[in-house]
């Protein structure tokens, strides 16, 4: 079957976009930066915060420098796209990408880098809508740790096995077969997160994984995040490769709507989302990683490799904390559907935020956009963990509220 032709892009803003590509490279350190020691640095902390100790990291990396060609870069960026169509689109993510920049060069120093990453990530501060008004997103963190019951599966599951055993490499791969997508599947030693997904490969850990956490990721990195940037290959203009502004938060925000519709955004999970927001806050007010860590352990009851593993998160390269974005944009993008702003399917279209996934009627109306072309049924996609991996009792078809979460 023929695909129906790109729309035609006005040459500037494909210059643009070439610009803003090689700019995006060199931010994309952050989200990628792990220490060189990270995976037996890890393994000696957990072991340190297990025997009652204060674990205190010793990362080692090489190294980062933002050379001024980037700058400049980004700079003819901003003064080629005004007046063009979309130019408020690329101009708010120039920003966001002025501001990473800015972090890459201040890693290791968290007098500088703090302050940028409470700029361009938020923290605990920062309001989200709760129906009885808008409230500092560390107050509903807080309530969900103090309210919500810590139940950790057993992790039986290999992050890939022999052939004809269950692991999550095979489970991964058979929801993308069934989603219509070809996907790589490795594992990450160095990974601090339990998997991460790029343009074309999904990122592993390297340890075992719980039944239910396993068809979690399978949702969030397969479902969500690897549609995303299969729809963002077929659309005309590269910024929604690059991520438009607000795509992160809103991006992990749909992945965690469609863990919620398939019955798999737990009590444990809510846990660990609402102690990233307050270990960001933590590290924000001078608190040391070691203390973080024993808090989440004494304090909240997390297993010392879920204690160093969240606070690592935060502390990495001085301060880059990201995931006050992960509690937001899920109760900003599940607003957002549920008033019939946007869709799921919109939300995939690419590496979006908010703004751009409403205003893609308008932006394909201008052939600025495509509708997107990879739309799995959630449901029919989780057939295909059948026979891969079970649960020991199965989980709700949908999370209906945040009231009922709650009450788990």
């Amino acid at each position: 079957m023929s695909l129906p032709p790109q729309p035609a892009v006005p040459r500037v803003l494909r210059e643009v976009d070439a610009l803003m590509k090689q700019v995006a490279d060199t931010a994309r350190l952050l989200p990628a930066l792990t220490a060189d020691n990270a995976a037996e640095e890890r393994a000696r902390l957990v072991d340190q915060l297990s025997r009652g100790h204060v674990p205190v990291p010793v990362w080692t990396r090489r190294g980062r420098r933002v050379e001024p060609h980037v700058w400049r870069m980004l700079e003819r960026a901003r003064a080629r796209v005004e007046g063009q169509p979309a130019a408020a689109l690329y101009l708010a993510r120039l920003e966001e990408l002025d501001l990473e920049l800015a972090m890459i060069d201040a890693l290791g120093d968290p007098r500088r880098i703090r302050p940028l990453s409470a700029r361009r990530f938020g923290t605990g501060r920062t309001e989200v809508e709760l129906p009885d008004g808008k409230a500092p997103v560390a107050r509903l963190a807080r309530a969900i740790l103090d309210s919500m019951p810590h139940r950790e599966e057993e992790r039986v599951v290999p992050a890939v096995g022999l052939p004809g055993r269950p692991s999550l490499a095979g489970l991964m791969l058979r929801v993308a077969h069934a989603a219509g997508l070809t996907i790589e599947v490795k594992v990450e030693p160095r990974l601090s997160a339990g998997a991460a997904t790029g343009d074309r490969t999904v990122f592993l850990a390297d340890r075992r994984f719980g039944r239910r956490e396993s068809l979690r990721f399978a949702v969030h990195e397969v479902l969500g995040h690897a549609v995303a940037a299969a729809n963002a290959r077929s659309q005309p203009l590269r910024l929604f490769e690059i991520g438009t502004a607000g795509s992160f938060g809103a991006q992990e925000g749909i992945c965690l709507c469609l863990e919620e519709r398939a019955g798999v955004l737990d009590a444990y999970r809510m846990r660990v989302i609402a102690a990233r927001v307050l270990v960001a806050d933590r590290m924000h007010h001078g608190a040391p990683f070691g203390d973080t860590a024993r808090w989440l352990r004494r304090e909240h009851g997390f297993g010392a490799a879920d204690a160093v593993g969240i606070a690592e998160r935060a502390y990495r390269g001085g301060g880059v904390a990201r995931d006050v974005g992960y509690l937001v944009g899920w109760l900003t993008v599940r607003d957002a559907l549920a008033a019939g702003q946007t869709s799921v399917d919109h939300m995939r279209a690419g590496r979006v935020g908010l703004d751009a996934a409403r205003a893609l009627p308008e932006l394909i109306e201008a052939g600025l956009a495509c509708p997107p072309r990879h739309c799995p049924s959630l449901d029919a996609s989780l057939l295909a963990t059948e026979g891969g991996t079970s649960f020991d009792t199965s989980p709700p078809s949908i999370a209906a509220s945040l009231t009922m979460l709650e009450e788990t």
